[in-house]
């Protein structure tokens, strides 16, 4: 292997092959290397805003030597993969390691493999956040110039699960939330679901951009961001909306409840009240109540008997 080209290994975090805390330890390691990466880009889109637009047409060949232009490549990938796009991580390249011990090169290649995949996930995710930016602006501009009516569809809906195969409601809420993935993506390289971004709606119409995105750096200081952390994070920083209380919570708040007197209780009051008046006809019609109540009461009782002797 003397013949072979030494490349520095690829710059990604080192996992120890010794045994205990792999999948912890591996796991920080990673998220380390990733927020170096992160921070690395940001300086180089720093620092490529800074070069006026005249200079970036050429590259110097000498210091001291008339520009000229790039080289064209030879290795062009699709857009959305390109190793300078931003949020998009170059795939590592294959090297040898210098060192001919089998413990190192397996340690070395284990690194390499660790790094395609991290590249791998990370790329996939910011195309997938790209997919939901990409298919919501188009979404939105067919729905406004109501081109289903072009197609010979009835409605927006049928035009959109007729040609992709996106419901009326998916396309809808895509629309919906399409401006928060776009005040997003220059924050997080991470995917953009379409259903915790909901929570976001209100606030970026309420409050604007800026409070989206605290909002979501808030959620992820805690980890993982789901629609919950999302919905905690806005109200910690008070941008949720003010809760509605149900008829049932408003009724705990209010205190106890007070029963409607019933019916039968309404008509001893009626009868009391009539008394005051008429003291004869209350009378009367308190013994006539009297008389129905007791013969309900056996009917009752013996329609009980009868239930027990059937049971």
């Amino acid at each position: 292997m003397t013949g072979s080209k030494r490349k520095v290994p690829p710059p990604i975090p080192v996992v120890g092959t010794g045994g205990g805390g792999g999948g912890s330890d591996r796991e920080d390691q990673i998220r380390e290397w990733e927020e170096a990466q992160r921070r690395q880009r940001e300086q180089q889109a720093a620092a490529a805003a800074a070069v006026p637009p005249a200079q970036l047409a050429v590259v110097p060949a000498q210091p001291d030597a008339p520009a000229a232009a790039p080289a064209p490549s030879t290795d062009r990938v699709p857009a959305l993969v390109q190793s300078g796009a931003p949020g998009y991580l170059p795939m590592p390249e294959f090297t040898e390691p210098d060192s001919n011990d089998p413990a190192a090169r397996l340690e070395f290649y284990s690194r390499g493999i660790l790094a395609v995949q991290y590249a791998a996930r990370a790329n996939h995710e910011r195309a997938e956040q790209q997919k939901l930016i990409g298919l919501g602006l188009r979404l939105r501009a067919m729905k406004e110039e109501e081109l289903h009516k072009v197609a010979g569809h009835d409605t927006f809906g049928d035009l959109t699960e007729a040609r992709f195969g996106i419901k009326k409601h998916q396309a809808n809420n895509i629309i919906r939330v399409m401006p928060v993935a776009q005040a997003l993506e220059d924050i997080t390289t991470q995917e953009l679901k379409e259903r915790p971004l909901r929570i976001l709606v209100p606030i970026l119409e309420t409050h604007g951009t800026d409070a989206v995105r605290e909002t979501w750096l808030e959620a992820a200081r805690h980890g993982n961001v789901t629609d919950k952390t999302l919905r905690e994070a806005a109200n910690f920083l008070g941008y949720a909306a003010p809760k509605e209380l149900t008829q049932e919570e408003g009724e705990k708040r209010a205190g106890p409840k007070v029963l409607a007197p019933s019916e039968s209780l309404k008509a001893v009051e009626r009868i009391r009240a009539l008394a005051e008046t008429d003291l004869v006809r209350a009378r009367r019609e308190a013994e006539e109540l009297e008389s129905a109540v007791r013969e309900l009461l056996e009917e009752l009782a013996g329609n009980l008997k009868d239930q027990t002797y059937l049971a």
